[in-house]
This record gives structure tokens, C-alpha cells and sequence, in this order.
């Protein structure tokens, strides 16, 4: 761990080294991080991968993560400085699939911001992910909805600007931004006219399972197509457990089980039984 800095409250960002992994990984896949040397928590946990960063010579090199203190593994994690080792793989999962659409809009909840960036700067043509390097279309624009509990849960938005998203925000005791919930957050830009059902728009959305069954609902009933990142508890990453299923719908119209590690993270937000 070459970087470790809190940038929200209760809220931390840090940076690995692993040139294989920077240069592999995609928008929306995650890693799965674990303290060496330690048995409580013996499990790893999965973290989203934030954004990739080259070294000095030009290379990708370093990946960032972003979490929230929450739980015995990111509270042990809170108290490691820069240069402590953490045991890491990656990247996993699926990831975003990147459709041409003119408006991308990226809808996030609590610590969702997380899978969101990296497919900003991707669709925003600011970056490449990928070996090889991925070349999707570029969005017409791109709009970032955040919804949390108070404004002091918000860390890195100008990640955002920079990517080129128009920033929203929104905080249920309405210190920040839009006062209420991301969905109405949503509703707000409707109204305003800068949002509207197009063919040519999209949803991707990350955060509580709540939150992102309100914003697949939402899409749902504007015809707008929207993927979702699920956030489900994980023991392995690598589809050996069995922990991580979710209730995923088929073709036919049952549904079944799918382990969001491999399967997902990211699956088709109608596809999901809520």
C-alpha cells in the first residue's frame, strides 16, 4: 500500500502497487483485499476498483480503492499506514459493458461512487482500460447523480467534474444539494429537463441494495435502460463459495441463482428479482 488518505468522514482512499492489475482492469470490476499475518477478519473483502495510475514511466502502475469504515476488516484497515502490505486480487468480476448511448447517467448511493468513476472517464474518453485496451464510444455527455446521509459523506467529487460528468448531489438532511434521496435527486432533473427517456440513454448505478432496486424501478418505468453493480457480501471473489449469489432472471422469465463475483458484479437492473 504505496498511498492511504482519508478523504471523507469516515471515508478513506488508498493506493497499491500492481502494474498487472492496473493494466488489466476494466470500469466496475473489484478486487478482493486481505490483511496479511491476521485471523480476525479472516476473510478478504471485495472493493471496487476506483481508478488505475501510470508511474513515472508512463505505465500503468497503481490502482486506487475506496471504502467506508464499516466492519472489523475497513476498521483494521483504517489504522495501517502507507507501506504496510496488503494481500490483494484482481481484478474480478464482469465490470460495465460500454453501449454507445448520447447520455450516460451515473447514479450513485452512500459509498457506490466507487464503480463509477473509472466508466465516466472511459465513456468521457479521458481514459482506456483493459488488456487490450477497450475502445467504446464515447457518451454524448454525462450526468453523476450522488445521494447520501449528510454532506460530509462526499469525498473526491471533483473526480467527477474532471471526468467531464455534470455533478449532482443530494443528502437526506439536506446539508448538501438536493434535500432527499438520489431517486429524488432523479425526479429533480426530470423535472428540470435534464433528463428524459431516450433509446440513446442509459442508467449505471451503485450503492445500498435499496437504493438501487428504487433506481431500477425508476428506469423501469421510463423505458430507460440501466445496469447495476451489486454490492452482495463475498468470501472468495472467484466463484468457489457460494456466498455472493443473487436472484437473477433468465431468458425464459424463471430466475436463478447467479454468484455476483463471476457472473456480476454488474447485471441488467431488470434482470434482478429485488
Amino acid at each position: 500500500m504505496v498511498g492511504h488518505r482519508p478523504i471523507a468522514d469516515r471515508t478513506w482512499r488508498i493506493r497499491i502497487e500492481s502494474p498487472r492489475m492496473a493494466a488489466a482492469a476494466t470500469p466496475g470490476q473489484f478486487a478482493m483485499l486481505r490483511l496479511p499475518g491476521r485471523t480476525d477478519p479472516l476473510l478478504a473483502r471485495p472493493l471496487a476498483v476506483y481508478d488505475v495510475f501510470p508511474g513515472s514511466d508512463g505505465r500503468l502502475r497503481y490502482v486506487d480503492f475506496v471504502y467506508a469504515v464499516h466492519g472489523r476488516f475497513t476498521t483494521a484497515l483504517e489504522g495501517l499506514p502507507a507501506g504496510e502490505r496488503l494481500i490483494v486480487w484482481g481484478p474480478l468480476g464482469n465490470g460495465f459493458a460500454p453501449p454507445a448511448v448520447d447520455h450516460l447517467v451515473l447514479v450513485a448511493g452512500g459509498i457506490g461512487q466507487t464503480a463509477l468513476l473509472a466508466l465516466a472517464r472511459e465513456r468521457s474518453g479521458l481514459a482506456r482500460y483493459g488488456d487490450p485496451a477497450r475502445r467504446p464510444p464515447r457518451a454524448g455527455r454525462i450526468t453523476f447523480c450522488w445521494g447520501a446521509r449528510t454532506a460530509g459523506l462526499f469525498g473526491d467529487v471533483d473526480d467527477f467534474r474532471q471526468a467531464g460528468c455534470d455533478v449532482h448531489l443530494a443528502t437526506l438532511d439536506g446539508s448538501l444539494g438536493t434535500r432527499g434521496t438520489v431517486v429524488d435527486l432523479l425526479d429533480a432533473q426530470l423535472a428540470a429537463g435534464r433528463l428524459g427517456p431516450s433509446d440513446r440513454m442509459q442508467v449505471a448505478t451503485c450503492g445500498p441494495e435499496a437504493m438501487m432496486a428504487a433506481v431500477a424501478r425508476w428506469t423501469a418505468e421510463r423505458s430507460i435502460a440501466c445496469d447495476v453493480s451489486l454490492e452482495t457480501p463475498m468470501a472468495c471473489g472467484i466463484g468457489i463459495c457460494f456466498t455472493c449469489v443473487a436472484p437473477i432472471r433468465g431468458a425464459d422469465g424463471g430466475w436463478d441463482y447467479r454468484r455476483t463475483c463471476v457472473e456480476g458484479p454488474v447485471f441488467d437492473a431488470a434482470s434482478v428479482v429485488w
